[in-house]
């Protein structure tokens, strides 16, 4: 999608959790631990970024430096306020709207009365409540005590307290967890809605899958740096991980001559008792026409997304293990994935 001039844009923001570090004579001494270091991001109107990285990468941690939650102790925020004219932001508070993670919504209140309270505690009017309930999708449920609401319910009232304000960039943390099937597509619906709407929308994950058909664009953490961050399609393809489709089938693979045929195009293959899975890149129709003239019964076709681990593997140079472990060297990123704890 074309992007215009960009809404915020954080130049080396960084954000040291402090750690203990008690002397004798000092004993609430602390010094600087692990945290978000030198992140350099724009955030577009009605754009949907994902943020995705392992648990511990330092996604939460951003987030709140996004929302004015945690102070940035370095580095700048610019915004967009009229249509030619930038400044610097001041207080990140006015311009997001914040999701955490975890809010336990629990008690006898109602839905409506639990965001009056939240609109007077901001010191905003409710006059525009029941409009909001509707585009979250809670009108019919405004009367409901908090004890009743399922965990899709409880989600949209977290996203109607985000948006009481009226924020330009909502900020959603791990949104889809512990949401069945049918929940989460709703609440991705919802998400596209208020993208339409104008809204920059940033979703935090570990769960790629999740983001399929919702992100305009991707950023990449590890560690608590950016490693990358773009449009989708682009990003892939500075990290050589566009372009791979899997075919699924039956028969006996290894009777054929199919994987000779295809060549290096093959990344990888599997044959069970009676079906068998190729992994390619390259020409998918030339592929197809292969597998069919060799008398296969091909069943399935379909591009191939990259998962977690492999877009960290390709961004860092880190072997699978590794990445899957957390046990290698440090050496490329200043920051110890030991002190990185996104509850902090």
């Amino acid at each position: 999608m074309p992007m215009a001039d960009p809404l915020l844009v954080f130049t080396d923001v960084e954000h040291r959790h402090r750690l203990p570090a008690p002397k004798p004579w000092k004993p609430w001494a602390t010094r600087p631990g692990a945290g978000v270091h030198c992140v350099n991001l724009s955030l577009y109107s009605g754009c949907v970024l994902g943020l995705i990285g392992p648990n511990g990468a330092g996604k939460t941690t951003l987030l709140r430096m996004m929302a004015g939650v945690l102070p940035l102790q370095g580095g700048t925020v610019t915004g967009h306020i009229k249509t030619s004219t930038s400044g610097e932001v001041v207080d990140l508070r006015t311009w997001a709207g914040h999701m955490p993670e975890q809010v336990r919504w629990q008690g006898r209140s109602t839905v409506t009365e639990t965001l009056h309270q939240l609109s007077e505690m901001r010191g905003q009017s409710s006059q525009r409540l029941d409009q909001l309930l509707t585009l979250v999708g809670l009108h019919d449920r405004a009367d409901e005590p908090l004890d009743n609401l399922s965990q899709g319910m409880r989600q949209r009232l977290s996203i109607a307290a985000a948006l009481l304000g009226s924020p330009r960039v909502l900020l959603l943390d791990e949104p889809f967890n512990g949401l069945d099937p049918v929940a989460a597509e709703a609440f991705a619906g919802l998400v596209r809605r208020l993208a339409e709407k104008g809204v920059s929308v940033v979703i935090s994950s570990h769960m790629v899958t999740q983001l399929e058909g919702l992100i305009d664009r991707i950023a990449l953490m590890h560690r608590g740096q950016l490693l990358d961050e773009g449009p989708l399609e682009e990003v892939e393809r500075r990290l050589d991980l566009e372009g791979r489709y899997q075919l699924r089938g039956k028969g006996d693979l290894r009777s054929t001559k199919v994987l000779e045929e295809l060549g290096n195009d093959v990344l990888s293959w599997e044959q069970d008792d009676e079906t068998w899975t190729v992994i390619l890149r390259g020409d998918h129709h030339n592929a197809l026409k292969i597998g069919l003239d060799s008398g296969l019964e091909v069943m399935s076709w379909a591009p191939l997304r990259p998962n977690l681990v492999e877009w960290l593997c390709a961004a860092t140079g880190m072997s699978f293990d590794d990445i899957s472990l957390e046990v290698s060297s440090s050496a490329m990123l200043p920051l110890q994935t030991m002190e990185v704890n996104e509850d902090e």
